[in-house]
Parts: C-alpha cells; sequence; structure tokens
C-alpha cells in the first residue's frame, strides 16, 4: 500500500467528531472532543485459540493510518442487524479463513473511552487443532497475515514483530502480561 497523502475532512460516511459541553462538580463549564462511528453500535474483538493446544491465532494487518504493521486479533464491526456471534464468526472466516465455535463472549468493553465512543465484545472462539484455513475474504483496504502462534512463544512472536517496524496491539500485549504475571 501507498499513501498518497493525507488531508483534513469534515465529513466522513464512517467516522464523525463530536464535542460535549458538561458542567463539573466544582460548576466549571468544560468541553470533552471525541469521535464517534457513524451507523455502528459496537464491535468484536476475535481470540482464536486452539481447542486442545492452546495456540492462538494473530492477525499483522497493515494500518494505513499509522504506515505501518500492527499486530492484533481479527476484528470487526457489528453489521445492523447481525448479533455479536454473527460478526465474530463472520469476520473471523473473512480475515483469517478459520471456522470456529463460540466459548466465551465478554460483556460490553470500552477500547479507548478518551477519544472513541464505541464498544466491543471479546470473543474467545475455539478451532479444532487440524482445521485448515479456507482463502480469506478481504476487503480493498485489508492486507492480512495470519500468525499461529504457541501460548509459550508469545513473547518471542511480539519481540520479532517489534524488531521489524510492526507495532503490537493493545489487547495481545495485555494478554501476555496477565499470562506472566498473574
Amino acid at each position: 500500500m501507498n499513501i498518497l497523502k493525507t488531508v483534513d475532512v469534515e465529513e466522513s460516511p464512517w467516522i464523525r467528531p463530536r464535542r460535549v459541553v458538561y458542567e463539573n462538580d466544582k460548576g466549571q463549564v468544560l468541553n470533552w472532543d471525541y469521535i464517534e462511528r457513524v451507523n455502528a453500535r459496537s464491535s468484536v474483538l476475535i481470540m482464536p485459540r486452539f481447542k486442545e493446544s492452546g495456540d492462538l491465532i494473530f492477525i499483522r494487518q497493515y494500518r494505513v493510518i499509522l504506515d505501518c504493521h500492527v499486530i492484533g486479533f481479527p476484528a470487526g464491526v457489528i453489521s445492523h442487524g447481525e448479533d455479536i456471534e454473527m460478526c465474530a464468526l463472520r469476520e473471523l472466516e473473512e480475515e483469517t479463513g478459520y471456522k470456529g465455535s463460540i466459548v466465551q463472549i465478554s460483556p460490553e468493553l470500552t477500547l479507548n473511552s478518551a477519544l472513541i465512543k464505541e464498544t466491543a465484545h471479546c470473543v474467545v472462539v475455539e478451532l479444532e487443532e487440524d482445521a485448515t484455513p479456507q482463502e480469506q475474504e478481504l476487503e480493498p483496504s485489508e492486507k492480512i497475515e495470519v500468525y499461529r502462534v504457541k501460548k509459550d512463544q508469545l513473547g518471542a512472536f511480539f519481540e520479532q514483530a517489534d524488531a521489524r517496524g510492526d507495532i503490537v496491539g493493545a489487547g495481545p500485549w495485555c494478554m501476555l502480561m496477565a499470562c506472566q504475571y498473574l
């Protein structure tokens, strides 16, 4: 992918800037600027894991706003009329080629409550150990590589990603920290 230019926009079919004017407990009137998605209520973050080995699937996705690759979980926006389960399984298959079974759905989570008015659900999906991915069904804006990573190799996987200039997503990194320190 090749960035041609970056321009300021006032309107977008995907997001809109908003400002909340509010009064704090001391009677001061303040402003808070944020971004919200247009016509989207929530999204899903999918944590695919293989049933017996516990190996995990991560994606390496080029993100144009950062002009680099990001290591993360498959994810996507819940479409109108779609439920969490349908979205998670659809996005998993589109982005990785894998099919699986949902084992857990988180409560509603915030991703960045200081900047983005959006919530998400983390969905754990189990894959059969011998599962073979089908061809990805990527959108024109997507460039995604799929990695199967053993649980005990997470740290090394993230170090290799960092060494090649990738950015590791907060979700995968927090998962590693939880595995190591809790």
